[in-house]
């Protein structure tokens, strides 16, 4: 059986944030999974990733926050105690400190489109608003789970082309990619919320439906320090909206999902990111004819 390295261990302890956020993971939960004493634990985390664990988890709960603010109807008190915070007070006090702005200013305000729109003041920020592409077509289906190999890429989304080339890479080096493979992106983070150096993607390659986690064809990746193995997909229903056109279209059309088609659905959001399938490459296709599908989890 491989040894995690301290890279891999670390992984696992960022994605159990991830799938927990709701209960706020204690320091000695995720020592046990890095298998790290908490005193080492906590140096080793915040070497490698930039941030304290407290700083990490509620910076991660009160961008998501923002986002619930931003979008949804829900009130302060209700996004307040499903953050975890036990009073409004103690959770104003957080989302200031980090935001900069009591969470009824942000709210009232809109601020997350004053960022958006720092760059260009006349610029078009959602996809339903903009002149000569088609009306938004949201279909609902189910997505069968995939086996997908990963690498994780923090930075600005249009900057994740390493992640790529080092999953890519290994998967032909193993004789793993397939020229049919599906391709998706898992983009955790808002911009308009999250700096743009701090956002999280996961770069994914389709493993074929006969592949198993375990199996000895996957050896390689389950040692390679950067990639590890997940699933894409569930069995509840997700919206599914296709794009076609530059990937700038994608951060617009994410926006209308959420402020548009949302609020007049009268559906909800599965707490989980979604993700996005890349139908055709971008070595390949002019940029007006790619095709991408964004598939957001709904309650």
């Amino acid at each position: 059986m491989e040894t995690p390295n301290y890279q891999q261990r670390i992984n696992l302890v960022l994605r159990h944030i991830e799938q927990n956020l709701d209960r706020r993971p204690d320091l000695d939960e995720l020592a046990r999974i890095a298998c790290f004493s908490p005193y080492h634990f906590h140096r080793i985390f915040s070497a490698m990733v930039g941030e304290s664990v407290a700083a990490y988890v509620r910076r991660l709960v009160l961008e998501r926050a923002a986002m619930q603010l931003g979008y949804s109807t829900e009130s302060v008190t209700q996004i307040a105690l499903g953050a975890g915070y036990e009073s409004v007070d103690a959770f104003t006090r957080a989302f200031r400190a980090h935001m900069g702005m009591l969470p009824s200013e942000y709210r009232r305000r809109r601020a997350y489109r004053e960022v958006a729109r720092r760059p260009d003041e006349a610029r078009h920020l959602f996809y339903h608003e903009m002149p000569h592409l088609p009306p938004m077509q949201i279909r609902l289906e189910k997505i069968t789970p995939r086996l997908v190999a990963a690498v994780r890429h923090t930075g600005p989304y249009d900057q994740c082309c390493s992640a790529w080339e080092i999953l890519c890479g290994e998967l032909s080096r193993c004789g793993l990619l397939s020229a049919t493979a599906l391709v998706y992106g898992v983009s955790y983070d808002n911009p308009d919320v999250t700096p743009p150096e701090k956002c999280r993607m996961d770069v994914c390659v389709d493993m074929g439906p006969d592949m198993e986690e375990n199996c000895e064809a996957m050896r390689p990746l389950r040692s390679h320090e950067k990639i590890f193995l997940r699933h894409i997909g569930s069995q509840q229903e997700y919206a599914v909206l296709r794009i076609q056109g530059a990937y700038s279209l994608l951060h617009p059309a994410y926006r209308s999902i959420f402020g548009m088609w949302f609020p007049q659905s009268g559906r909800e959001p599965f707490n989980d990111p979604g993700f996005e399938v890349y139908l055709n490459s971008p070595h390949t296709t002019p940029e007006d004819e790619l095709l991408t599908e964004i598939c957001i989890p709904l309650k």
